[in-house]
């Protein structure tokens, strides 16, 4: 079989990061993904217009290429079903699952916004029933993830909130809890997908770690000045990034 090759990038921010997502894709040559993968934070203050240059920028370099998202905490809620409507080309995962065939490879992706150890004040203030979520969602993630590796080649799990804090050291101590959760790293080890794919963390200087087994890519565009290339094959015998 051969290997996969995914293009993936989050926190974009609309217009306040474009600049920097279209250099990097000029500098892609003579390749193109099987797959790309938005990890959140595409859009800044639920602007659901500012996708459509991002997608146009996109769609100008790779044609054709099957697009695989999730909502960042700048997908705000309310736009969720706008998001889907507007963009019906993007397959959006919100604690779900899509398999996709790359010729004979089964790619399966398990898609969430992720977890956070803390509410933010913002959160506190006006959606404090996201404690009860975040608690409850890394056993959701755990069982999405179980039943995708029962049929898939490749098992990938994608969020925008990270799944460990091993990839978003860089960012002060203090506000760990408010990038990710480590119940997540948690379901990650007990369940091993292949890769693991993330944003949220801007100022990471690690970018990339191995955990159990288990590839886990902070693509954050601010983190990286650049798309993260990613080519794994159905046995995680490659996989490595060319931003």
């Amino acid at each position: 079989m051969r290997l996969v090759k995914i293009l993936a990038v989050g926190d974009v921010h609309g217009f306040r990061h474009l600049n920097i997502l279209l250099a990097s894709l000029k500098t892609l040559i003579n390749m193109k993904p099987d797959l790309i993968i938005f990890a959140g934070d595409m859009i800044d203050g639920g602007n659901i217009r500012e996708l459509r240059t991002i997608m146009e920028g996109i769609e100008s370099k790779f044609s054709n290429v099957p697009v695989i998202s999730v909502f960042g905490n700048e997908e705000y809620h309310e736009v969720e079903s706008e998001l889907i409507r507007e963009y019906p080309h993007i397959t959006w995962l919100n604690d779900s699952i899509t398999i996709i065939y790359v010729d004979e490879v089964k790619v399966g992706i398990v898609g969430s916004r992720g977890a956070l150890e803390k509410l933010t004040h913002w959160q506190r203030k006006n959606k404090p029933v996201l404690e009860k979520v975040y608690r409850e969602r890394p056993r959701i993630i755990e069982n999405l993830i179980r039943e995708v590796k029962k049929e898939a080649d490749i098992t990938i799990y994608l969020s925008h909130y990270a799944p460990t804090f091993i990839t978003v050291r860089g960012e002060p101590e203090r506000i760990l809890p408010y990038m990710g959760s480590r119940d997540i790293e948690g379901v990650l080890r007990r369940t091993k997908p292949d890769v693991a794919i993330h944003a949220h963390a801007h100022n990471a200087r690690i970018l990339e770690a191995v955990l159990d087994g288990v590839r886990i890519y902070n693509v954050s565009l601010p983190a990286r000045k650049g798309v993260t290339m990613i080519n794994i094959s159905p046995k995680n015998l490659s996989a490595f990034m060319s931003n």
